[in-house]
């Protein structure tokens, strides 16, 4: 087991060397590492560990397998919901061809293996995180991750490395992304470090300075997410820093202040009349898509992408097929780069279909409600599931802004805060 969590802590601190050279080798290499600590965390786990990662994991692996059923349906040849891009071809070519969901049969089967690693980090990390003592280290991992990201964010746009020099770089809206996360992950290693100096009477090992130092240094990550997103982020994205750090402190407050079960929506309810009455102020709501209203990207960007979901079918073009379709829609004499769209949730109700895009936000919803549920019924270890819910909100609003999830980085980063929330929902030493 030791040999599996040294490789995914390499993983996660590589991640600002993944954000910088992101691409068909370093997604070659960051799939070849998760087959491999998959393997060995599968063949290193106690029996005990292993019950109890189960617990968890196999109703997860079920939510986890639709996407990619739904990805593996779209390569499919399957002739009566065939995109009509086949009829074109069978047409212009003079022969018949069996047709499918997807454009790119090959963007499809790539895109899914993309997913499919993604996922493995996730379990990955689950798996590792089920005793207390990796947990941690999962945890600063992460908190050294993203505060390396931020410093390399910072002083790429400082000086005006490719893909950071402007608010439209995918490079720079990745780094957002990462260092959001940033934000929630050191205050919840914050909100540990006091934990465990609370108890430090009954294990005397701890030692004092030694939790002073690790607070510090969690503080110095924390502020310097913060800063970095105050001076690199568009204000939009502030929002969703707000929400998703704001849940670790409701966490902290309703368990400090002994609010109870209903505490949480006493803070929370507020915040989503707010965000409602945002949301319908926003008068691009009336003549843009729902995915497209709060993104950030270039305009043109936009305008290609409503176009394209104009036209896009109920079952989608297909997983990772925006950049083959989307230069049909395209203005002849713009030249915005269209490798990506320009939000995560654009991209999925092109590529997947709308309805998936729906299914998605009710699949993140629920996540959020059972991790806040076993933040409050959690012991001094509440923090994990509490940061693995902020995270979440703000990945559940920064979907409609960007793209940033597409990126493998933030996707590796986003991938190991959710397993190590899941796999410390609930106490080992407690019946189940």
């Amino acid at each position: 087991m030791a040999n599996a969590l040294v490789v995914l802590i390499i993983v996660i601190i590589a991640s600002p060397a993944i954000l910088l050279f992101d691409g068909p080798i370093v997604q070659a290499l960051v799939t070849g590492a998760a087959a491999g600590g998959v393997a060995i965390v599968s063949g290193a786990m106690r029996p005990g560990e292993t019950t109890f990662f189960l617990s968890f994991a196999g109703p997860a692996a079920l939510f986890a397998a639709v996407p990619a059923v739904w990805m593996l349906f779209q390569v499919a040849p399957l002739g009566m919901f065939a995109h009509p891009i086949w009829t074109s071809a069978q047409g212009a070519l003079g022969h018949p061809i069996v047709g499918s969901i997807s454009v790119d049969v090959g963007a499809g089967a790539q895109a899914l293996g993309r997913y499919i690693t993604i996922v493995a980090i996730g379990f990955w990390t689950a798996a590792a995180a089920v005793d207390r003592s990796r947990a941690e280290r999962i945890l600063f991992a992460l908190v050294t991750a993203t505060g390396l990201i931020a410093l390399t964010a910072m002083a790429a746009v400082l000086f005006e490395f490719q893909g950071f020099t402007n608010a439209a770089g995918f490079e720079l809206v990745q780094a957002t992304d990462c260092i959001l996360i940033g934000v929630i992950v050191a205050g919840a290693a914050m909100v540990r470090t006091l934990e465990r100096y609370e108890t430090r009477r009954a294990h005397p090992d701890r030692s004092v300075a030694t939790l002073a130092v690790t607070f510090a240094a969690c503080a110095a990550v924390f502020a310097l997410c913060v800063a970095a997103l105050l001076v690199l982020a568009p204000v939009s994205v502030l929002v969703p820093a707000g929400y998703g750090i704001g849940a670790l402190l409701a966490i902290v407050l309703i368990r400090r202040l002994d609010l109870g079960r209903w505490g949480i929506a006493t803070i929370y309810v507020p915040a989503v009349v707010l965000a409602a009455l945002l949301g319908a102020g926003k008068a691009s709501m009336a003549t843009q898509d729902l995915s497209l209203v709060f993104a950030t990207a270039p305009e043109a960007l936009v305008s290609t992408s409503q176009r394209l979901l104009t036209d896009a079918p109920l079952l989608g073009t297909g997983a990772g097929t925006f950049a083959a379709i989307a230069p049909i829609y395209h203005d002849i004499d713009d030249n915005t780069a269209l490798s990506t769209a320009p939000t995560f949730a654009a991209a999925t109700a092109i590529e997947l279909g709308r309805p998936f895009l729906w299914l998605l936000v009710l699949t993140i919803g629920g996540t959020i409600a059972i991790l806040l549920r076993a933040a409050l019924r959690r012991g001094r270890d509440s923090f994990y599931a509490a940061a693995g819910a902020g995270s979440l909100i703000a990945l559940l609003l920064l979907i409609f802004m960007n793209a940033g999830l597409l990126g493998t980085a933030t996707a590796v980063i986003a991938a190991a805060t959710l397993g190590l929330a899941l796999a410390q929902c609930k106490s080992r030493s407690l019946p189940r």
